[in-house]
């Protein structure tokens, strides 16, 4: 029998900042950006409040425009300019 913790490996999909070339893998967007508060170096009280920063930050300096108001939207702007790339994973544990 397969362990509810292989099941959750088999569905995690690589988040890859592409100007960073830093990965994470993880099961959703919603981990994905706490992953990117906590490596901020400010201090966010949570994801909304951080993703508002990243937006205002991202539209002051490099004149792109992320939406914020919610997880899914801010994630398809990332994508959307470049910023962010997602894969599914490819075979058993999640390997790409």
């Amino acid at each position: 029998m397969i362990s509810l913790h292989l099941l959750k490996t088999l569905h995690l999909m690589k988040y890859t900042l592409l100007k960073r070339n830093k990965s994470f893998r993880t099961d959703s967007h919603t981990n994905f950006i706490r992953w990117m508060r906590k490596m901020d170096l400010q201090q966010w009280n949570d994801n909304k409040d951080f993703m508002e920063g990243y937006a205002y930050r991202k539209s002051t300096f490099e004149n792109i425009e992320i939406r914020f108001h919610n997880e899914e939207s801010f994630i398809e702007d990332l994508q959307k300019n470049n910023l962010l790339k997602i894969e599914s994973s490819k075979g058993l544990f999640g390997l790409f």
